[in-house]
C-alpha cells in the first residue's frame, strides 16, 4: 500500500511540474547585450610549396660522333696523296689524313649547339599570418559589466548562465 501511494504522488508531482518546464526550455539561461568584442590574434607559421622556373642554356648531351673524323681523314688522305702528284708519297697522304681527321673532329665538336631550356624546381617557402583564435567579450547584464573569451564571435547578444543560488539567512530580520 505504500508503495502505490509514493507511485501515485510521484506521478501527481510531475504532472503538476510538467507545464513549467515545458515552458522554459532555457531554464537557467539568459540574455545579455554583448557592449563590445576585440578579436584575439595568433601568429601562425606554415609552408607553402612553389614552383620556381627559369631559362637555362644548355648543351645537348649527345656524344660527338666518330664519322666526321673518318670522312676528314679519308677526306685529307686523298687531297694529301694528290698533292703529290700522285706519286705516292705516304708521308704527303698521312698528313693530309691527320690534317682531315683534325678538321673533322672541330666540325663535330662544333657541330653542337647550345639550346634554351626551361627548367623547374620546386621551393619550400614559409609563410606567416594572423588567424582570429577567439574573441574576449564584454556584455551587460541586469546593470553588470561582465567578461568572457569566446571561441566565436558574438551577435549583438549572448547567452549566459544563471545560477540562482539562496541568499544567507539572517537572525532577526
Amino acid at each position: 500500500m505504500k508503495r502505490i501511494n509514493v507511485v501515485l504522488l510521484t506521478g501527481t508531482l510531475a504532472l503538476i511540474c510538467m507545464p513549467a518546464w515545458a515552458g522554459n526550455k532555457h531554464a537557467g539561461y539568459d540574455k545579455a547585450k554583448v557592449v563590445r568584442a576585440i578579436p584575439v590574434y595568433e601568429t601562425v607559421r606554415f609552408p607553402v610549396d612553389e614552383q620556381v622556373c627559369w631559362d637555362e642554356q644548355v648543351w645537348p648531351g649527345r656524344r660527338p660522333s666518330a664519322v666526321p673524323v673518318i670522312v676528314g681523314a679519308v677526306i685529307g688522305g686523298v687531297v694529301g696523296h694528290e698533292l703529290s702528284h700522285g706519286r705516292g708519297q705516304p708521308v704527303a697522304t698521312v698528313a693530309g689524313a691527320a690534317i682531315g681527321g683534325t678538321v673533322g673532329y672541330q666540325v663535330a665538336r662544333n657541330g653542337r649547339y647550345p639550346v634554351v631550356q626551361t627548367r623547374c624546381e620546386v621551393q619550400r617557402n614559409w609563410r606567416t599570418e594572423q588567424r582570429i583564435v577567439a574573441w574576449d567579450v564584454t556584455y551587460r547584464y541586469r546593470g553588470t559589466r561582465y567578461t568572457t573569451r569566446t571561441l566565436e564571435q558574438p551577435g549583438k547578444h549572448i547567452m549566459v548562465q544563471v545560477n540562482a543560488m539562496p541568499a544567507p539567512y539572517r537572525y532577526g530580520g
